[in-house]
């Protein structure tokens, strides 16, 4: 009896069990680049279209301490981008817009997420992100930046 529930629903079990396991990888941050470890001043960019979400990055950043603001990209050690996946640019006269399929998988972000990623300022690359649920303006459940602070006190305990 027990050998022939695990032939008619093994599959099944394997496939929760893999789905939970992928939850679990994505519901946790990256692990911290040295480069962002080292780093002591940020400049904000905010692309979601909402002044809400910077005021609240601003404020959360000022109460943990850990960064000073930059007054520019220039003097920024790195650039904290909130990006919420809708971007709108200019395309010339006579030039064709490009295809959805050309965004790449790193650049999605789900809907009703803001992304909070941290790029070197001279070469524009992600180096860490997280996403964070929101609606508008508006953070849902916690803090905006908890990923971010949750990966330097995961590098801090991995130091020990």
């Amino acid at each position: 009896m027990r050998k022939n529930f695990f032939l008619k629903h093994g599959n099944s079990l394997l496939m929760i069990l893999l789905c939970l396991a992928g939850m679990s990888v994505w519901a946790q941050p990256a692990a911290l680049p040295q480069a962002v470890v080292s780093a002591h001043t940020l400049y904000v960019e905010n692309e979601t279209g909402f002044a809400e979400l910077q005021y609240v990055t601003i404020l959360e950043l000022n109460k943990w301490g850990h960064f000073d603001l930059a007054e520019s990209r220039e003097k920024a050690d790195l650039i904290l981008r909130l990006d919420n996946g809708t971007h709108v640019r200019v395309v010339p006269e006579g030039e064709v817009p490009s295809s959805a399929s050309s965004v790449s998988a790193e650049s999605a972000v789900p809907a009703g997420y803001t992304r909070i990623g941290l790029l070197d300022p001279k070469t524009g690359q992600l180096l860490w992100s997280d996403v964070h649920k929101t609606e508008g303006g508006k953070v849902r459940s916690g803090h905006l930046l908890d990923g971010l602070r949750e990966a330097f006190h995961s590098y801090e305990k991995g130091k020990r």
